[in-house]
């Protein structure tokens, strides 16, 4: 009876107690997994969307640093950086580059005795990039395509571009300079900007608060491209010269 006793003690099952202190264990054990599994995922989210962020910002600022790059002279600025600029409004950059070599545009205006090549969709070059924060789209705008007008000061709306990101764009500022350095009303900084060409006056501005007389002036641009995915912005930015301005 002895033996049979100590061996029903030895084969007893948990308590209530330790049943439950156990189940509280594994509940701990689950909870701590979940949140390292769903931390994680969420980690992960987050490096996806900004390698596409930067993948997508490095198409675009390489598309429009080359294209700005080569231009003759910026034709038309909307909405351009200082006092005024208005982040929510349309921002856009007219200008005209050479990319074939021919010394026309579109095929058009070319020297007196040059045979211009004729106009390539593929590779224009009377270009627009144009910013709506309405569509969160930077577009590109062909202005010499069937129908476009090309953009002015009074352009609300990017018509007869094409998105040259899909989408996640929140802002874009585009800064002008100038190498005209007898502007540099701040002498420290190093810098002439298209406001301190315009307050100078005849013969680099004329002082009317307003990017227009001075664009032939313009030789470079600061590109500034801020991107928002999942709550996360990203600024871009990049300085191009005009390489060809003063042909």
């Amino acid at each position: 009876m002895r033996r049979l006793r100590e061996c029903d003690e030895r084969d007893a099952g948990f308590t209530l107690v330790e049943f439950l202190v156990a189940m509280s264990m594994m509940i701990v054990l689950i909870t701590v997994t979940m949140s390292i599994v769903v931390t994680s995922s969420k980690a992960v989210t987050v490096t996806q969307q900004q390698q596409n962020l930067n993948e997508e910002a490095r198409q675009a600022i390489n598309r429009m640093t080359r294209d700005i790059r080569q231009a003759k002279q910026v034709v038309t600025a909307v909405n351009p950086d200082g006092a005024a600029f208005n982040p929510t409004a349309l921002v856009a950059v007219r200008f005209k580059s050479d990319f074939d070599g021919d010394g026309c545009i579109n095929g058009l205006n070319g020297p007196v005795g040059v045979t211009c090549l004729a106009y390539s969709s593929s590779n224009p070059e009377d270009v627009t990039y144009c910013f709506e924060a309405s569509s969160s789209q930077l577009y590109v705008i062909d202005n010499a395509a069937a129908g476009v007008v090309p953009v002015s000061a009074a352009t609300t709306s990017c018509s007869g571009g094409q998105p040259l990101l899909a989408g996640n764009v929140y802002r874009f500022k585009v800064s002008y300079r100038s190498n005209i350095y007898r502007d540099d009303l701040n002498p420290s900084d190093g810098v002439t900007t298209w406001t301190e060409l315009d307050e100078s006056g005849v013969p680099d501005g004329n002082n009317n608060g307003t990017l227009d007389v001075e664009l032939p002036n313009i030789d470079s641009v600061v590109l500034d491209l801020t991107m928002l995915v999942g709550g996360h912005k990203q600024l871009y930015r990049t300085q191009v010269d005009l390489r060809n301005q003063s042909q």
